[in-house]
């Protein structure tokens, strides 16, 4: 597993040179306390591997471009890819060739067909996720080191192996901040404890 270090410099670097390389595509990663998530060590790093592969398989792909900006999320073996893509071909095309990667089990295709959000919009999208994560912390039905919250565009993406009630408790919270234009839910329900 790449240290933290090296994964924030790479993102980095990647963002610096956004406007003179291809399009931009980054894992989310699997960044959760690891004695707060429901997966173990080993299907944390296959997440982390399922990610990396996710990312080689679309820059080898004919839908890689300037024109689109994906990010991927993997979280039990499925893959959540949100971001902008140029064409709805481009986006199936994805699809299915993250579906036929080696322990992929499904991949959640929200990539929308419109130009790349601005700097400005992911801004506003990182302070929206900060706002997300700070109501789900104050609830006391709610773990928030068990949701990972990721912001496209205003919409927000909960991802995580919670219970129905704790699913319910940070859909309804996450609906009602200021800001928030949707939440998509993508829980893998497990039996409360």
């Amino acid at each position: 597993m790449r240290s933290p270090f090296l994964i924030v410099t790479l993102l980095l670097s990647t963002l610096a040179i956004q406007g003179c390389a291809g399009g931009l595509i980054v894992a989310a990663g699997t960044a959760v306390a690891v004695s707060s998530d429901e997966r173990s060590i080993a299907q944390l790093v296959k997440d982390d591997d399922l990610s990396e592969a996710a990312i080689d398989t679309i820059v080898a792909s004919d839908a890689y471009s300037k024109d689109i900006r994906i990010n991927i999320v993997a979280n039990n073996s499925y893959l959540l890819l949100i971001g902008q893509i140029d064409s709805q071909e481009h986006s199936n095309e994805i699809e299915n060739l993250l579906n036929n990667i080696d322990g992929v089990a499904g991949v959640y295709n929200q990539l929308r067909i419109s130009q790349p959000i601005s700097i400005v919009q992911q801004t506003q999208d990182t302070w929206l996720t900060t706002k997300v994560k700070s109501k789900l912390t104050g609830h006391d039905q709610i773990n928030p080191l068990k949701i990972k919250v990721v912001t496209e565009n205003a919409e927000v993406f909960l991802i995580g192996q919670v219970s129905k009630e704790m699913s319910d408790f940070a859909t309804e919270i996450t609906s009602n901040i200021d800001g928030v234009k949707q939440v998509v839910r993508v829980f893998e329900i497990i039996p409360a404890k």
